[in-house]
């Protein structure tokens, strides 16, 4: 009986030691950290939190300390990679986003710094993190537009077209060319003229390039350039104007066009919501008439953040009233379509740097009109035209600095058609990079 029970002491200190002995070391350890961090001590403080780390101790309450740490080092990349660990966290994420903009403010990027604090002024919980977050957005969107009124960006991407022509792959003689290279330039910026961001004027424009290894005639180009008023109207953020674009194939004018713009956005709660309206009149060429004409657009957006991710949803309508095809031989082509277009992209940020960018859309196109069409034995063939189409395409975004990047995008698009001569598969890979002056 005396020897159970000494066996029955022995296993209960065993236990006991077991339980709250690494409670209390993890206690004493945290306590030391904590000191180290108020006394100033970073590097030793640095330590003890990625001692910590290495034990086994995954917390949200760590995972902060580390980046709050790595933040006072100075060493803001790597902070960032911990708050990001927090967005996730109903309980920290407003704290965790508030300190992603002190990092992005830290890393000289005041346009992703002024966006976290905007969202952190509008959302956040706490009303002190919101005073907070507004003094940070005032002065961060100060330090985005005092020191210079203009922004730009430039990219480069080289890629493969499986079907450059999007056609049907049978529609093509043995001798063409089933797919191809190309090179793709982009550049666009804005000037801004007067005022700020939310109210003033600002002149913006863009180019664009494609150039196949081969295909020649696919060469594509466009240049645009448009005038810009911002302004606020009972809580929504509006941007209308005006500009025009030019549109070249294979070295010869495609299109010009002039347009209309006008948006409005706004924060619902979590939901971000923007709806445009774009109306445009159209010039064709002098091979292509039958392009002239009106087209109208008009979207509806929401996006809200949620499960770690930026999640988007969308609708697009486009209406086209052109001046068709008609030819001598009686043949009549619609080039007017009315389009509905239902989509959806989800964002997600790994670490500080890291995005990738998933989407799925679904459009259906019905033509005005009924096409006319002579066959090879002269017979004519008669039908109104109608298409879908089902574009899907993954892309990433690696962040070398804050404003170089390495970027790679995967599209693929399914039509079909109720005339099968106008069904096509295609797929395009690119990688490139991309720069923000």
């Amino acid at each position: 009986m005396r020897e159970f029970i000494k066996l029955f002491v022995l296993i209960t200190m065993l236990v006991l030691v077991s339980v709250f002995g690494p409670a209390r070391l993890a206690a004493a350890e945290l306590s030391s950290a904590a000191g180290a961090f108020k006394s100033g001590d970073y590097p030793r403080a640095l330590a003890l939190f990625q001692q910590m780390e290495q034990a086994g101790d995954q917390t949200a309450r760590l995972k902060f300390n580390l980046g709050v740490t790595l933040y006072k080092l100075g060493r803001y990349a790597e902070a960032s990679e911990y708050f990001w660990l927090l967005v996730p966290e109903p309980k920290w994420r407003d704290l965790a986003e508030y300190n992603l903009g002190l990092m992005a403010s830290r890393q000289g990027d005041p346009a992703l710094a002024a966006r976290y604090f905007r969202r952190v002024s509008e959302h956040a919980d706490s009303p002190k993190l919101q005073r907070l977050a507004a003094l940070q957005l005032g002065a961060s969107t100060e330090r985005a537009s005092a020191p210079r009124p203009w922004l730009a960006m430039a990219s480069v991407n080289g890629g493969f077209d499986n079907n450059p022509y999007a056609v049907k792959t049978e529609l093509l003689g043995e001798d063409a060319v089933g797919d191809d290279n190309f090179l793709e330039l982009f550049a666009w910026g804005q000037y801004r003229l007067a005022g700020s961001d939310i109210d003033g004027w600002r002149l913006q424009g863009y180019g664009f390039t494609r150039r196949y290894s081969e295909l020649d005639s696919l060469n594509l180009g466009s240049l645009s350039a448009s005038l810009i008023r911002d302004s606020r109207w009972r809580g929504w953020q509006l941007e209308t104007g005006g500009g025009g674009e030019q549109v070249s194939l294979g070295g010869e004018q495609v299109s010009r066009q002039l347009q209309l713009t006008a948006r409005a956005a706004r924060a619902f709660g979590a939901v971000r919501v923007q709806l445009s309206y774009i109306p445009a009149y159209y010039s064709g060429g002098e091979r292509y008439g039958y392009l002239d004409g009106w087209r109208q657009r008009f979207s509806a957006r929401a996006r809200r953040n949620t499960l770690g991710a930026d999640l988007g949803i969308y609708y697009l309508y486009d209406s086209n009233d052109r001046e068709d095809l008609q030819q001598a031989a009686g043949d009549y082509y619609s080039y007017s379509p009315a389009r509905h277009a239902f989509g959806s992209d989800v964002r997600w940020r790994f670490l500080s740097r890291w995005e990738l960018r998933a989407g799925l859309e679904y459009r259906y196109s019905v033509y005005d009109g009924t096409n006319r069409v002579s066959d090879s034995s002269g017979e004519l063939l008669e039908y109104e035209r109608e298409s879908d189409r089902v574009k899907s395409w993954v892309s990433t975004r690696y962040r070398l600095t804050p404003r170089l990047s390495l970027d790679g995008k995967l599209l693929r698009i399914d039509n079909r058609e109720n005339r099968e001569i106008y069904d096509y598969d295609k797929t395009e890979l690119s990688l490139g990079v991309s720069y923000v002056f």
